[in-house]
């Protein structure tokens, strides 16, 4: 059984501080909020099956990094594309600097992420990662980021891929929507 911090608490209303756990000893995960919106907008020019595809390499990265060695044909049926056609988005992706092939067994690739969009591991090793990539290139980011979304699931947390990808995915139809309207 894991070892659960003590929880402090307030003696004048009995109820737990507010924290937030966070392991300086482990790995971690980062995520470029201000780029992932503005890589859900209209002005950049990105597909919704385009953002399915990078929104599931930020999700299989933050969540189970081994996810993401996995063949174009297995993923293309995870997401419900035929592989020609999930061929076909990588190249675009990699040729923008959201994605590059990080590996291969025999004539399958294997792609990554860009590290200024999502990474997990620690803050060094984060910003060793960055000298090895040039930053995306997005249509539409006006606002280079302040800072990334930290995300450290608890060690009893149900965090599954599927349940990251359904929020990001209504946050981004959310976004959509209101830049539509």
């Amino acid at each position: 059984m894991a070892h659960r911090p003590t929880r402090l608490i307030y003696t004048d209303t009995g109820e737990p501080v507010p924290h937030a756990d966070f392991g300086y000893g482990g790995p971690y995960g980062t995520f470029s909020l201000v780029r992932f919106v503005a890589l859900c907008s209209r002005a950049s020019g990105r597909t919704d099956a385009e953002i399915r595809v990078v929104t599931w390499y930020c999700g299989a990265t933050l969540l189970k990094p081994e996810l993401v060695n996995r063949t174009v044909v297995d993923i293309g049926k995870e997401l419900g594309f035929s592989s020609d056609a999930l061929s076909r988005m990588i190249r675009k992706l990699v040729k923008d600097r959201l994605l590059r092939k990080s590996g291969s067994v025999g004539r399958s690739p294997f792609y990554e992420i860009t590290p200024y969009l999502v990474y997990r591991g620690s803050g060094y090793a984060h910003r060793e990662q960055l000298k090895g990539w040039n930053p995306p290139h997005i249509k539409g980011l006006t606002q280079e980021p302040e800072g990334y979304l930290l995300v450290t699931p608890a060690e009893d947390d149900d965090v599954r891929p599927e349940n990251f990808l359904t929020h990001i995915n209504s946050a981004a139809r959310a976004i959509r929507a209101v830049q539509s309207a």
